[in-house]
């Protein structure tokens, strides 16, 4: 098992951001990717953070991420935002459209974002969160290259095609909910395979669409659901939300692990200012809290560390991210 080391904040910023430079990033996504990156570690979404960061490096050098290219925001309709990523970063794009947007969720009560032309989402919750620390109860649906099945097809069609939600707090962090659509993300079949090790059943289907727990198997064939074809059915709808503003379909998505092509995937954000609604801006928060309290629920309120906090790393990546540098 790998080590963990206590780094600061500012230690492990400033490795990614000198990482992507050396890989061709520019400076505004560099900066812009380490904060998603980190914010994933700072709340325990670890396939997505530190390791994760290694597929965005690969994917700058073999051409999957256009480096230097500016997203291009445009609202084509009072509450209809749309940013084109032009094959960059998905979190650059929503950067450059977020002033737009939450204008707009300010100017009608509700207002969505649409990114298309992206490499991956990263970590979905980066993106509501964002918004519900604003106020904003916030829902966001993504997808990504074709690696899990659907409705019983033998191989892939829809990508795990993440679900996260944000409700604000007024005295705390926001609640924020954000699981894939599949029994398990992809990446930590990935690392089941890359350590040898077996999946638990009921994860993925082998390249003859039948059930496995060989995780290299798994890799070769394709992912399942969550909760079988009902599952299956809340993926495609975060398929079609996620690509409505012009995002590539899953299957006709590139891989976002090899290769030379952008996936070019879609991202959707729907924001709700819900003090407009009600007039009662911590409504839905006093709810989520009264059955937390009253009834044992366990949410997850995930609060992004300070600046400076120190977090706890997995030794391994820092070691890989310093190699990277020198």
């Amino acid at each position: 098992m790998s080590s963990s080391i206590r780094m600061t904040e500012h230690e492990i910023s400033g490795l990614c951001v000198r990482a992507l430079r050396s890989a061709g990033a520019a400076p505004p996504a560099a900066r812009i990717l380490t904060r998603s990156v980190l914010d994933a570690e700072h709340v325990g979404n670890r396939a997505v953070g530190l390791a994760h960061l290694f597929d965005y490096l690969d994917a700058y050098r073999d051409g999957r991420i256009v480096a230097g290219v500016l997203p291009e925001v445009t609202r084509p309709a009072p509450s209809c935002v749309i940013a084109d990523a032009r094959d960059g970063l998905a979190q650059e794009a929503f950067e450059t459209a977020a002033e737009t947007l939450f204008t707009a969720v300010r100017e009608n009560g509700m207002a969505a974002l649409w990114i298309r032309g992206s490499y991956t989402c990263g970590e979905l919750g980066y993106y509501p969160r964002r918004a519900a620390e604003l106020g904003f109860t916030a829902v966001a649906c993504a997808n990504s290259p074709a690696l899990m099945s659907l409705g019983g097809s033998g191989g892939p069609v829809l990508g795990t095609n993440p679900l996260a939600y944000a409700v604000p707090r007024a005295d705390g962090p926001p609640v924020v909910i954000d699981q894939a659509s599949s029994q398990t993300a992809y990446v930590n079949v990935r690392k089941k395979a890359e350590a040898g090790e077996p999946i638990p059943e009921g994860w993925a289907v082998g390249p003859d669409g039948a059930p496995t727990t060989d995780a290299s198997a798994a890799l070769a064939g394709a992912l399942l659901p969550f909760g079988g074809h009902r599952g299956g059915n809340v993926a495609l709808l975060v398929e079609l939300l996620a690509t409505l503003g012009g995002g590539s379909f899953s299957l006709d998505a590139a891989p976002f692990d090899h290769g030379n092509e952008p996936p070019g995937i879609g991202v959707f954000l729907l924001c709700v200012d819900s003090g407009v609604l009600t007039g009662e801006q911590g409504r839905v928060a006093a709810h989520l809290d009264r059955v937390r309290a009253d009834h044992g629920v366990r949410l997850p309120a995930l609060e992004v560390g300070a600046a400076e906090a120190e977090l706890e790393v997995d030794a391994e990546l820092i070691r890989r991210l310093r190699a990277v540098v020198q």
